[in-house]
């Protein structure tokens, strides 16, 4: 096995290695302890914060003698209600000397509950009546009963129809002659919905006879197939509020009460939210990724062909700003494409066309403009026409993923596993945090206590003299953001790594029959998942140490850049006050933005080699260094076309799933559940092109390795024909195949 950042190419070829499995070592094996340690950080800060103030009080609150709810002598009472919090509001806007009572559960509406004795903190309000009136439902969160505004409790709802006017008469025989009520001045309309008891009753106190109302309900049923132009709902709602509630609270109660309904309303439609959201978005992702094999040439046609004519277009109106050109031909081909699509032209787009310059400094400034892109549409389309051969690689490399995902639809698994799995370590996280944040000095003395004597006189002599508690602080929760972040980026080369093993694995293994394990439906023994599960074995047993360097490299360049924007955000006003600190910040902002994305783009590949050739890390990274060196502009190619999919996949699957949904039936639902819909299957479309990204990019490293050490030996035929093999395979080995481009294969 090569060392660690002095591995070479060759040595894959000289162990006759092609793909994930022969001699496969581990790597990085010392990285594991730091894993072990960033695992045990979360789960030992748990268990000694768990029982601390500050830590319980984030799941539980207090009444108001200042006692938990859930603990000690409340231990059946779990849950804090508060029963006067409208006076509260009033008193302390800030709410934090509000007036709890335990109870042992969120009591319901109308309801009474009853206050007890105890001491400390704040006396009882109101020591000779301990009942408190439930004017309002609540609803658990935290361990608070959150009060909301509940939608009406009783609601009767009756359509009219405006025009048609309606005429009256004493015997109706039409439904155009069932007006409404003179009181409320609905007469004006007639009934085209079932009459309910409220329009019953006003007729019957208007003089008409019980016969009379039977008969107009009869003739009112009907009317729902009668044409109506426009309609008018009247409805009657009764809702409970407090009459001299402050402003406050009933801003609070009333968007509690919007969270409420539209959280009932996403839950009574669960059933649709989550089958167009998940399944929905997953099934028709996948059919789109797979259906890129038959259509991914024209889909880029179309795409380039759209760029120049976009391009083209800014260059005419550039030109005719300039006074170059009349804009004749443009108007005229503006108007002949709206009369062929029978579209009107807007004012907007016409204006393009005419002429606004008015001074000649401004002309000239429009006329360079326009020179410079026209030479670059020049360059871009000769460009083009020189990296044919790329783009030929290019659609036979999408057209294989689009093909490994068919044969593996499996690999859509793991993206949704990790992002469950990141979920958890991120409440985890948060709750660390926040713990952390409230510490107070009788929660850790032990911990404290050896602060102060082994680290704090340390970090007095380097001149950070601040409260050895508040030091601790901080510290603590600027490690727990770098375990966080780690356990992101571990979580994406967790992902990236599994994937491209096995789509390595697919590529190099699919035609051998001993070694065919999980490279898809037409292997021995698959079953679905097989693929994922034998690539996480084989990562966790071999490289789990390189994912671990990896995602510590990552985590280090974004804590720089968070500290960076930190420093920032402090030196505000000395940015103000002075333009050289402005730029000197500005520039150390861009350095590593750039440093970082530099990084990732790295880190990504060298996990993919990681996976395709079991190297170490470093010697990963430099391979793939090595590679971009090779395959400068195949590499581009790839990265903007997957991105571009990508792109295109997130707009259209998310957007024609919120309009499906319109057709389910949801009718006054719709809204809250499209916007439910449509940031689930964005999430999980996002995540399916992250796949395909990966699967595009672990294909072409799989091919360039076959081409360059195994003769083309394990490609597809069209991917044969499209790389030129035979001469690229002969220019490889040659002593100048370090400047080899594709290109230049025919």
């Amino acid at each position: 096995m090569c060392c660690c950042g002095s591995a070479d190419d060759g040595c894959d070829a000289d162990t006759g290695n092609p793909g994930p499995d022969i001699t496969r070592r581990c790597t990085d094996v010392c990285c594991v302890l730091v894993l072990l340690v960033f695992f045990a950080w979360p789960v030992c800060a748990i268990l000694c914060l768990k029982d601390v103030d500050g830590a319980y009080s984030l799941t539980h609150g207090h009444d108001h003698y200042g006692h938990f709810c859930g603990r000690d002598s409340l231990e059946d009472k779990a849950f804090a209600f508060f029963p006067d919090l409208e006076n509260d509001f009033k008193e302390d806007p800030t709410l934090l000397k509000r007036y709890g009572v335990c109870v042992e559960k969120c009591p319901k509406q109308f309801e009474v509950i009853t206050d007890y004795a105890g001491t400390g903190g704040t006396p009882l309000k109101r020591p000779q009546d301990l009942s408190w009136y439930v004017s309002l439902p609540t609803f658990p969160v935290a361990g608070r009963c959150i009060p909301y505004d509940p939608p009406a409790n009783f609601s009767a709802s009756v359509e009219f129809c405006a025009d048609p006017q309606c005429h009256a008469a004493e015997k109706p025989s039409h439904p155009q002659e069932v007006c409404g009520l003179a009181k409320d001045g609905t007469n004006r309309f007639w009934l085209i919905s079932k009459a309910d008891d409220i329009l019953a009753d006003g007729w019957r106190r208007e003089g008409l006879s019980d016969e009379a109302i039977r008969q107009r309900a009869e003739i009112a049923e009907s009317a729902a197939q009668e044409p109506c132009k426009v309609k008018v709902l009247r409805d009657t709602r009764v809702r409970t509020e407090y009459a001299d509630a402050s402003i406050t609270y009933s801003i609070l109660t009333k968007y509690t009460g919007y969270m409420f309904t539209w959280s009932a309303t996403v839950y009574e439609n669960r059933s649709i939210v989550l089958g167009l959201g998940l399944g929905g978005s997953l099934v028709l992702s996948l059919v789109i990724i797979t259906g890129f094999a038959y259509c991914v040439g024209c889909v880029l046609n179309v795409l380039i062909t759209c760029l120049f004519l976009v391009l083209i277009c800014v260059d005419y109106v550039l030109f005719l700003q300039a006074g170059l050109v009349t804009g004749r031909s443009g108007r005229l081909i503006l108007d002949s494409f709206g009369k062929a699509i029978q579209v009107e032209v807007p004012d907007e787009l016409t204006s393009l066309l005419e002429a606004s310059a008015d001074t000649e400094e401004l002309r000239m400034i429009y006329k360079w403009c326009a020179i410079g892109l026209a030479i670059g549409i020049f360059l871009l389309a000769c460009a083009a026409l020189a990296a044919r051969k790329n783009f030929q690689i290019l659609v036979e490399l999408l057209k294989e993923a689009s093909n490994t995902m068919r044969e593996m639809p499996s690999l859509l698994l793991t993206p949704f596993i990790l992002a469950c799995s990141m979920m958890a370590v991120s409440l985890m996280m948060l709750w660390v945090a926040l713990s952390i944040s409230t510490l107070q000095a009788m929660d850790v003395p032990e911990i404290l206590e050896a602060w102060k004597g082994h680290v704090a006189p340390a970090l007095v002599q380097l001149g950070f003299t601040d409260d050895p508690l508040r030091q601790l602080r901080q510290i603590a929760l600027v490690f727990n953001l770098f375990v966080f972040l780690f356990s992101y980026y571990f979580h994406v080369a967790l992902c990236i790594s599994i994937t491209a093993m096995c789509v390595s694995h697919w590529y190099f293994y699919r035609d051998d029959r001993d070694r065919n394990a999980g490279t898809g439906i037409n292997s021995d023994g698959w079953f679905f998942g097989r693929p994922v599960l034998l690539a996480f074995q084989r990562i966790c047993r071999h490289h789990i140490g390189s994912l671990v360097f990896g995602s510590c490299i990552m985590s280090v360049a974004t804590l720089l850049r968070l500290a960076m924007e930190y420093v920032a955000a402090k030196t505000k006003d000395a940015q103000d006050g002075n333009p050289v600190v402005r730029a000197l910040v500005c520039t150390c902002r861009c350095c590593l933005w750039c440093l970082e994305k530099c990084l990732q783009f790295i880190t990504e590949y060298a996990y993919v080699y990681v996976a395709v050739t079991g190297k170490p890390f470093c010697s990963a990274a430099r391979s793939s260094f090595v590679f971009f060196a090779k395959y400068p502009l195949q590499t581009a190619l790839d990265k903007m076309a997957s991105t571009v999919l990508g792109y295109l996949l997130c707009v259209t699957v998310p957007g024609g799933l919120a309009v499906a949904a319109f057709l389910c039936g949801l009718k006054t639902a719709w809204p809250v559940c499209a916007v439910v819909i449509f940031g689930l299957a964005y999430v999980t479309t996002r995540l399916a092109a992250g796949i395909y990204d990966v699967c595009v990019t672990t294909l072409f490293v799989c091919a360039m390795r076959d081409c360059e050490h195994y003769g083309g030996r394990y490609m597809s035929k069209s991917l044969k024909n499209a790389c030129g093999f035979a001469e690229l395979a002969r220019a490889s080995l040659s002593p100048g195949a370090m400047g080899i481009e594709l290109q230049d294969a025919s």
